[in-house]
């Protein structure tokens, strides 16, 4: 909040006080849609996989959606197996720089 102050966007941003899973299931009953999303996980496979199922549901046809610690300890029981196993089921590629993912819809 302290960069959004700063910056002057008061008016732009709206903090929600839930919890990511709250929050995606409040945004997506809100009918709120996006092109970009970031998920920011836990780096367990769970919640992981529930966090980008979830933001996949508000994704704009078109749209990307990115994270990071995809090369982490436990690499196939984690961030990576979730990613890995939605882009699998949804036929999307996954891109890497670093530690991190990014999947295009398009």
């Amino acid at each position: 909040m302290q960069n959004v102050v700063y910056s002057n966007v008061t008016d732009s941003v709206l903090p929600l006080p839930f919890s990511t899973g709250s929050t995606l299931s409040r945004l997506c009953q809100w009918g709120v849609t996006a092109d970009l999303i970031e998920i920011d996980a836990g780096h367990e496979f769970n919640s992981a996989w529930s966090d980008i199922n979830r933001a996949f549901r508000l994704l704009r046809p078109g749209g990307v959606m990115f994270g990071h610690d995809y090369f982490r300890m436990g690499d196939n029981r984690g961030v990576r197996r979730a990613v890995n196993l939605f882009a699998q089921i949804y036929g999307l590629r996954v891109q890497t720089d670093g530690e991190h993912w990014v999947i295009h819809t398009s």
